[in-house]
């Protein structure tokens, strides 16, 4: 089926929450990339409630963790230790998060017509370059069985490398939120957050 083309890669990439129930059959990690959250942008807390509420919509068994810039590598040595923890090869979802529009600020929603997609989010640059940088630490690190999907975000962040946080502050969600929240979300620390742990023995 063309909804699962990806099923045969090792690393997938796909776009919100629709994307995520694309490719995560058979996944064993989700990364969903949020690196520009529209809502509580200035509150941790309140952000990793959104995000877990985002991971709740993730099909079930993989684990699911929150990626962005600044967490790559942690992101691959988590991938690496899942590897080893299995005796075998790791599958990862990359899941970007798109941009999502509050009510009436859809021309459909505006004219009184439902959304023929309400999943689909609209194209975010900073989350696409960020699923790229994900891609580029997992092939660093020797997982580089890629969807053409996931291999052309890791182009696009490979190719753009040096201009990531000036493309990232004048993105559509960068100048909406504004340059302390921008620099704030780039100067995210390397740690790893678990959104959800895995339900899967797999």
């Amino acid at each position: 089926m063309a909804a699962h083309a990806q099923e045969k890669y090792q690393v997938r990439f796909g776009w919100g929450t629709g994307g995520a129930a694309r490719i995560a059959s058979g996944a064993h990690l989700v990364v969903w990339v949020d690196v520009l959250p529209a809502s509580a942008a200035h509150d941790e807390p309140g952000r990793r409630r959104t995000m877990r509420a985002v991971a709740a919509q993730v099909p079930d068994g993989p684990e699911v963790v929150l990626g962005h810039l600044g967490n790559v590598t942690a992101v691959a040595e988590r991938v690496t230790r899942l590897q080893a923890e299995r005796g075998d090869r790791c599958v990862v979802a990359i899941v970007a998060a798109g941009r999502r529009h509050a009510p009436g600020d859809d021309a459909a929603e505006a004219a009184g017509e439902a959304a023929d997609v309400p999943d689909a989010p609209d194209f975010a640059v900073e989350d696409l370059l960020a699923a790229g940088a994900v891609v580029d630490a997992l092939t660093e690190v020797g997982i580089d069985h890629t969807s053409p999907e996931a291999a052309a975000a890791c182009a696009a962040y490979t190719g753009l490398r040096r201009a990531v946080k000036h493309l990232v502050s004048a993105s559509e969600a960068g100048v909406a939120l504004g340059s302390d929240a921008v620099h704030d979300a780039l100067a995210a620390d390397g740690r790893l957050v678990t959104l959800r742990e895995s339900s899967s023995r797999a």
